[in-house]
């Protein structure tokens, strides 16, 4: 997991960050909200935010307000950070969007007990299968480009090995592929993860109908060429409907 701590008191920074950092989460560290909206004009990709309430120029509830307002950053889980969480401030923040709170001196129990219950209400990774490269390359980049993040497979028995492993959020399948096709490994996928929702993206139109698609199980249905509006619209509602 990729998390953002924005707080203003060096140590306090310091020591969550070395909490979270001996528990295997890779963190980024800012002290101010001005800095981590400016993290957020370079990269998409944080899973989490854990945010100091007071703080100089922007606090922690306008950067919360900043993220609930952003389509892409909306979706992200923000814990709370103060010294004193009396009720106001904690009614303030839940009406914002604050996915929960954590009282300083922050203890590191506490903190991972809070992360582990925010990890839970974050989207697993996209998992993207085709037997062709440059396919899978171009969703990959369009896809990353947002913020989600991204896995990939080069065949449905790979796709199937990984889904094995690996909570997955979402499935973008192509269709035509040798060994096992997509709508072959829609049946493997639905049966093993009935609730995992599948979109399917092909070329042969013609050979491959939606109506084929959704007979078989599957939940989307985009016909190549595509535009990277398209499927990042069609990912957004499947990772918000699928929370």
């Amino acid at each position: 997991m990729k998390i953002l701590v924005v707080e203003s008191d060096s140590t306090e920074r310091r020591s969550i960050t070395s909490i979270l950092e001996k528990h295997g989460h890779e963190v980024i560290a800012v002290a101010s909200g001005t800095e981590a909206v400016a993290i957020f004009n370079k990269e998409k990709c944080v899973d989490i935010v854990i945010t100091d309430i007071v703080m100089p120029v922007m606090d922690g509830f306008s950067l919360l307000s900043y993220l609930k307002a952003d389509a892409i950053l909306r979706t992200i889980p923000v814990i709370m950070c103060s010294a004193a969480l009396d009720a106001k401030t904690v009614t303030k923040g839940a009406n914002l969007g604050a996915a929960d709170y954590i009282a300083k001196p922050v203890h590191a129990e506490t903190l991972m007990a809070k992360v582990t219950k925010a990890e839970k209400s974050v989207p697993g990774p996209i998992l993207i299968v085709d037997d062709e490269e440059l396919l899978r390359s171009l969703l990959r980049r369009i896809l990353e480009r947002e913020g989600f993040r991204v896995i990939v497979a080069e065949s449905g028995t790979e796709a199937l090995e990984m889904l094995g492993n690996t909570r997955v959020g979402l499935v973008i399948s192509d269709i035509v592929m040798p060994e096992m096709n997509g709508i072959q490994l829609i049946g493997h996928i639905k049966k093993r993860f009935p609730s995992l929702p599948v979109l399917l993206v092909t070329g042969h139109a013609s050979e491959y109908s939606k109506r084929n698609a959704v007979s078989a199980g599957a939940d989307g249905y985009i016909s190549k060429p595509f535009h990277g509006t398209e499927i990042t619209e069609r990912v957004r509602v499947f990772l918000s409907e699928s929370k």
